[in-house]
């Protein structure tokens, strides 16, 4: 195991010198080339650039090639994933090899103080954010490009939403640094600086962090513009956000909110940031609106198992997703599917083997149709022929370690049936939003104010599409904690699950008799893990003056594994 603490090294050194070549001008591009009058003269125009936005999405590459993990928007939240402790190689169980595990920052809990590697996180969304604001800054006011602006202010606060709550500081308990919790406190309430289509270079070099209910009102004014915008646009395809998408960023924005004791902002000053009940209650309002306007139906068992399209293909489940080209794919390795399928032959995923937490597997009940694409222990190729597009000799022999697919491997993730050609392989949509996560927000948010509707709408949605056999009988107090656990089984390896878990105080327990999580990642926490309050690269809180003594604490060192590496 010394192998990992050479990587260790090695990447850390890499992160520092990489993010200290960052600067303003590059992070925040400025200014725009066209203008209002240009783009509602020429339809082109405006679709050109709404085109760059969905495609910026997929295309980030921070690292400048560096890194195999450094694939955009989808290696954000196939990274945090792997920090709540959900996702980690399978082949660990079976002494695979650790190189596979590209997501090791994030596994082992290490390089991610600011000048880590966190700045994955900070430059990807802002980087994403100059298309988005130089679409705003020529719509204007002008009601010719109502959906144009309602398409990008819709973007622009998924990004917010994403990073208010990734550099939210919530309170963490570390077990090795006491002075984490009180350097918590410093920061209390702060998100992230804003950039908007007005700002200039000055504005950004003194730029603050914005206070939480500042952020979140900035975020509803974005997301009523588009839901005006966007009340009878037809997007031409579903990398572009529709009516419904609105209301699912309201569900999830509220659905944070609702964490926060009731009545803590003065609405008349922030008139849509509700927290508590309140916020709840809006959470399950507009999941419900979510479901009607979008017109999806959750997956079905057969498009769930598919194996070949099975979550490579955008379908009448998914609201919102990445639709990826030949042209988009930055390499055979800097890829989603190399990552997370494990029937790519030529990714790190035939290596690592992409798997799920061991106790999750024993709790899912055997009648749920989502643990066939687990490979469960005791089992064979016969068990899975049918939701697999491997053969039997494959089985047992496919991969970059010739050792065939592991115990708690998951199959989720598919490559439209190919095992080869990563030109063609790679070439796989990836879902952002589905609507299976707007009932599961209606029935966690309707449970927090009223247990007996709240139960009764997660049975509904078990039985009717999971589950024929599901029930339970918990009490009120686990009834929230059952939810979350259909969620997680539900949007393994999607990225929605680290928020759930840092707004709930969860923590990682896979230090427990019997784990298959890796040797040294086998963390068992009181609430929330210190590196869930993400770091601002010090790059950037050297070019902004407002920042200099605004970071949230260094998690390094934090947190003790239950079994260590050995040196």
């Amino acid at each position: 195991m010394k192998m990992n603490k050479i990587y260790k090294l090695a990447t850390l050194v890499l992160g520092a010198s990489v993010l200290a070549t960052g600067c303003i001008q590059e992070t925040f591009q400025l200014g725009s080339s066209a203008t209002s009058g240009q783009v509602e003269e020429s339809p082109f125009a405006a679709d050109g650039m709404i085109a760059a936005i969905p495609a910026a999405l997929i295309t980030n590459n921070i690292y400048g090639g560096e890194l195999h993990d450094d694939f955009g928007y989808p290696c954000v939240f196939w990274h945090t994933d792997h920090a709540i402790g959900e996702l980690f190689p399978s082949n660990f169980y079976s002494g695979g090899n650790q190189y596979y595990d590209r997501a090791h920052f994030f596994t082992y809990q290490y390089g991610l103080g600011p000048t880590g590697y966190c700045g994955l996180i900070w430059y990807n969304y802002y980087d994403c954010m100059k298309a988005v604001n130089d679409l705003i800054a020529v719509c204007g006011d002008s009601e010719m490009l109502a959906e144009q602006r309602g398409v990008a202010k819709t973007f622009r606060a998924l990004y917010y939403l994403d990073l208010a709550r990734f550099y939210d500081p919530l309170y963490a308990e570390s077990t090795e640094r006491s002075s984490y919790m009180t350097d918590l406190q410093a920061v209390e309430g702060l998100t992230v600086p804003i950039i908007d289509e007005n700002a200039t270079e000055e504005i950004a070099r003194n730029n603050p962090r914005q206070p939480r209910e500042e952020m979140f009102q900035f975020i509803f004014n974005d997301l009523n513009d588009a839901e005006k915008g966007l009340a009878n646009y037809k997007p031409t395809a579903k990398n572009l956000p529709s009516l419904a998408v609105v209301y699912g960023l309201k569900a999830r924005a509220y659905l944070w909110l609702g964490g926060f004791e009731e009545g803590l902002y003065d609405t008349t000053k922030y008139p849509d940031v509700l927290t508590g009940n309140a916020a709840y209650a809006k959470a399950a309002e507009y999941a419900r609106k979510a479901i009607t306007a979008s017109g999806c139906q959750p997956l079905s068992e057969a498009e769930y198992c598919d194996p070949i399209s099975g979550f490579c293909k955008i379908n009448n489940a998914w609201m919102w997703g990445m639709i990826q080209s030949a042209e988009t794919v930055l390499s055979n390795l800097h890829s989603w599917a190399a990552h997370m399928c494990p029937t790519a032959g030529w990714g790190y995923g035939s290596g690592a083997q992409p798997g799920v937490r061991k106790a999750t597997y024993e709790r899912m009940s055997n009648t749920d149709f989502r643990k066939k694409l687990i490979v469960g222990p005791g089992t064979t190729y016969a068990d899975y022929k049918s939701v697999t597009n491997l053969t039997e000799a494959e089985w047992t022999t496919f991969g970059l370690e010739k050792k065939g697919i592991r115990t708690y491997c998951h199959l989720k993730f598919r490559t439209n049936g190919e095992k080869v050609n990563s030109s063609t392989g790679n070439v796989v949509d990836i879902p952002m939003m589905r609507v299976e996560e707007m009932y599961f927000i209606e029935a966690e948010a309707t449970a927090h104010y009223d247990a007996a509707t709240g139960k009764q709408l997660i049975e509904s949605f078990m039985k009717s599409y999971r589950d024929p056999n599901y029930a339970i009988g918990v009490t009120t107090s686990d009834l929230v904690e059952e939810i979350i656990f259909q969620k997680r089984c539900e949007f393994w390896g999607e990225g929605v699950m680290f928020f759930d878990f840092k707004r709930l105080n969860y923590g990682i327990h896979n230090g427990y008799e019997g784990t298959n999580s890796p040797v040294g990642a086998d963390y068992e926490t009181n609430g929330r893990c210190p590196i869930w309050n993400i770091c601002i690269p010090l790059a950037e809180v050297q070019q902004n003056l407002a920042l200099e003594g605004k970071n949230n604490p260094d998690p390094s060192n934090t947190l003790k594994p239950k079994t260590e590496l050995p040196d």
